[in-house]
């Protein structure tokens, strides 16, 4: 019943009820009370004077009251939409923090890592990620590190500066953090950039401290280590190989050196990828210079230069 009805049956309703004592039996009586009724409805809550009003207004309602009902339908239908919509947002896998969110429903696709600007950042960001991957880790048989800086500790962003004896003792303890990330009795590659030479310039790659530190525990944690030292590398990949098993990585979004320093991820590299890419690692270690007792500096072949007697020389030598 469309709303101009309603108000009509309303009104008759109460005229009928305020002349009960009046009315006669005619059906005249109920027209008459009928007309008034629709006279007042439209006079009232339509601003439509009676004279223009009739089968020509009752059209126009109809019509009014038409659209009404198909505009009510499209909202039904795009609410429906809606609400499928949110339904698989909600059912879709879960993008969470592998640290913080325990109970997540659905598959974790990422997990990030916190940072920042001051010392507590840096410690809670670097506790976090050295956490998930020694757990990650201690059942590996075989592991493989790619990253240009990883034997570079970067300082905490702040005004103050490190002393020589407070500089030593945060390096040291980088290495140590890393070698307890690594655990016992592995294999350990190690494919990372060494420093430039000094006439190239550019910044130091491998800090002394660092890998010394390094150099001396090998023995003491059973670590068998290799270290490759490359010209070239940007990716950031720990990979791990179980006893018979195929390898797995996962890529991270800065050097360990920058882990805590700024929000970073650690993304899992699926089966396919992760195969395609073992053949890549072992190109660059063909390619690799190569030590067994610490991380040494890429050194590059000297250019050579024929002589006035034809014979070959190496410049500088």
């Amino acid at each position: 019943m469309s709303t101009y009805e309603i108000l009509v049956q309303r009104i008759l309703l109460q005229m009928r009820q305020a002349l009960e004592g009046q009315r006669d039996e005619t059906q005249e009586w109920d027209k008459r009370l009928e007309d008034l009724a629709r006279q007042i409805v439209e006079e009232t809550y339509f601003d439509v004077p009676f004279t223009r009003s009739g089968a020509l207004f009752r059209e126009r309602m109809d019509r009014i009251e038409s659209q009404s009902r198909s505009l009510d339908q499209k909202v039904t239908e795009s609410t429906l939409v809606i609400l499928d919509r949110l339904e698989a947002v909600i059912n879709r896998p879960a993008l969470a923090c592998r640290m913080r969110d325990d109970d997540v429903a659905g598959g974790l696709t990422q997990f990030i890592v916190s940072g920042g600007p001051s010392i507590q950042a840096l410690e809670r960001g670097r506790t976090e990620a050295d956490g998930f991957l020694e757990g990650w880790l201690a059942d590996a048989e075989e592991v493989t590190i790619l990253d240009p800086f990883l034997f570079k500790r970067e300082p905490p962003r702040h005004d103050g500066v490190e002393s020589e004896d407070v500089r030593r003792d945060a390096e040291v303890q980088y290495a140590d953090d890393l070698l307890k990330v690594l655990g016992k009795k592995k294999k350990v590659n190690f494919i990372y950039r060494g420093n430039p030479d000094k006439g190239d310039g550019g910044p130091q790659k491998v800090n002394q401290v660092v890998a010394n530190r390094i150099a001396d525990r090998l023995g003491s944690l059973e670590l068998k280590a290799t270290f490759f030292v490359v010209d070239d590398l940007h990716d950031r990949v720990w990979m791990k190989r179980k006893k018979n098993s195929d390898w797995q990585a996962y890529a991270l979004g800065t050097s360990r050196g920058g882990i805590g320093r700024r929000p970073t991820y650690i993304l899992p590299m699926n089966s396919p990828d992760c195969e395609s890419y073992i053949n890549f690692v072992n190109s660059l270690m063909n390619q690799a210079q190569r030590s067994h007792e610490r991380p040494i500096d890429f050194k590059r072949p000297r250019a050579k230069r024929v002589s006035n007697s034809g014979r070959v020389r190496r410049i500088g030598g």
